[in-house]
Protein backbone atom coordinates (compact mmCIF):
# COMPACT_ATOMS: atom_id res chain seq x y z
CA UNK A 1 0.00 0.00 0.00
CA UNK A 2 2.89 2.34 0.81
CA UNK A 3 4.39 1.67 -2.60
CA UNK A 4 1.09 2.54 -4.26
CA UNK A 5 0.85 5.83 -2.37
CA UNK A 6 4.49 6.68 -3.12
CA UNK A 7 3.98 5.93 -6.81
CA UNK A 8 0.83 8.07 -6.87
CA UNK A 9 2.61 11.01 -5.24
CA UNK A 10 5.57 10.66 -7.60
CA UNK A 11 3.26 10.50 -10.60
CA UNK A 12 1.39 13.60 -9.45
CA UNK A 13 4.64 15.49 -8.85
CA UNK A 14 5.96 14.57 -12.30
CA UNK A 15 2.68 15.60 -13.88
CA UNK A 16 2.78 18.95 -12.10
CA UNK A 17 6.37 19.59 -13.15
CA UNK A 18 5.56 18.64 -16.75
CA UNK A 19 2.66 21.09 -16.73
CA UNK A 20 4.96 23.84 -15.47
CA UNK A 21 7.66 23.07 -18.05
CA UNK A 22 5.15 23.17 -20.93
CA UNK A 23 4.21 26.75 -20.23
CA UNK A 24 6.39 29.22 -22.04
CA UNK A 25 5.61 32.33 -19.98
CA UNK A 26 4.15 31.41 -16.63
CA UNK A 27 2.20 34.16 -14.94
CA UNK A 28 2.55 34.56 -11.21
CA UNK A 29 -1.19 34.20 -10.78
CA UNK A 30 -1.41 31.17 -13.08
CA UNK A 31 0.94 29.04 -11.00
CA UNK A 32 -1.21 29.11 -7.82
CA UNK A 33 -4.25 28.32 -9.95
CA UNK A 34 -2.43 25.32 -11.41
CA UNK A 35 -1.47 24.19 -7.92
CA UNK A 36 -5.06 24.57 -6.74
CA UNK A 37 -6.23 22.62 -9.77
CA UNK A 38 -3.61 19.97 -9.09
CA UNK A 39 -4.68 19.54 -5.47
CA UNK A 40 -8.37 19.54 -6.34
CA UNK A 41 -7.81 16.82 -8.95
CA UNK A 42 -5.62 14.91 -6.49
CA UNK A 43 -8.25 15.01 -3.75
CA UNK A 44 -10.97 14.12 -6.22
CA UNK A 45 -9.04 11.07 -7.40
CA UNK A 46 -8.24 10.17 -3.79
CA UNK A 47 -11.90 10.39 -2.81
CA UNK A 48 -12.86 8.27 -5.83
CA UNK A 49 -10.30 5.70 -4.81
CA UNK A 50 -11.56 5.62 -1.23
CA UNK A 51 -15.22 5.34 -2.20
CA UNK A 52 -15.08 3.09 -5.27
CA UNK A 53 -11.81 1.22 -5.75
CA UNK A 54 -10.87 0.46 -2.16
CA UNK A 55 -14.15 -1.26 -1.22
CA UNK A 56 -13.90 -3.41 -4.34
CA UNK A 57 -10.36 -4.46 -3.40
CA UNK A 58 -11.45 -5.22 0.15
CA UNK A 59 -14.35 -7.25 -1.18
CA UNK A 60 -11.93 -9.19 -3.40
CA UNK A 61 -9.77 -9.98 -0.36
CA UNK A 62 -12.86 -11.09 1.54
CA UNK A 63 -13.88 -13.36 -1.33
CA UNK A 64 -10.35 -14.77 -1.42
CA UNK A 65 -10.45 -15.60 2.29
CA UNK A 66 -13.90 -17.19 1.92
CA UNK A 67 -12.63 -19.31 -0.97
CA UNK A 68 -9.64 -20.46 1.07
CA UNK A 69 -11.91 -21.40 3.98
CA UNK A 70 -14.17 -23.36 1.62
CA UNK A 71 -11.21 -25.23 0.12
CA UNK A 72 -9.88 -26.07 3.58
CA UNK A 73 -13.25 -27.46 4.64
CA UNK A 74 -13.56 -29.46 1.42
CA UNK A 75 -10.04 -30.82 1.84
CA UNK A 76 -10.80 -31.93 5.40
CA UNK A 77 -13.99 -33.66 4.26
CA UNK A 78 -12.52 -35.32 1.17
CA UNK A 79 -9.18 -36.49 2.60
CA UNK A 80 -10.65 -39.54 4.40
CA UNK A 81 -12.64 -40.47 1.30
CA UNK A 82 -9.53 -40.26 -0.85
CA UNK A 83 -7.58 -42.47 1.56
CA UNK A 84 -10.40 -45.02 1.61
CA UNK A 85 -10.57 -45.01 -2.18
CA UNK A 86 -6.81 -45.49 -2.38
CA UNK A 87 -6.92 -48.48 -0.03
CA UNK A 88 -9.87 -50.01 -1.95
CA UNK A 89 -8.08 -49.64 -5.29
CA UNK A 90 -4.92 -51.16 -3.86
CA UNK A 91 -6.84 -54.08 -2.34
CA UNK A 92 -8.47 -54.64 -5.73
CA UNK A 93 -5.27 -54.62 -7.79
CA UNK A 94 -2.82 -56.32 -5.40
CA UNK A 95 -4.40 -59.79 -5.81
CA UNK A 96 -4.35 -59.32 -9.58
CA UNK A 97 -0.66 -58.40 -9.47
CA UNK A 98 0.11 -61.38 -7.21
CA UNK A 99 -1.81 -63.66 -9.59
CA UNK A 100 0.19 -62.33 -12.53
CA UNK A 101 3.49 -62.85 -10.68
CA UNK A 102 2.52 -66.39 -9.74
CA UNK A 103 1.73 -67.38 -13.32
CA UNK A 104 4.93 -65.87 -14.70
CA UNK A 105 7.20 -67.95 -12.45
CA UNK A 106 7.96 -71.63 -13.42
Amino acid sequence: MKVLVAALVLLCACHLQAALVRRETPDEEAVPAAIDDFFSRYFLSLSNFMTKDLPQKLQAKELHSQAEAYLDRANKQLAPLAQELQSNVLSLFLPLLDLGKGEGQP
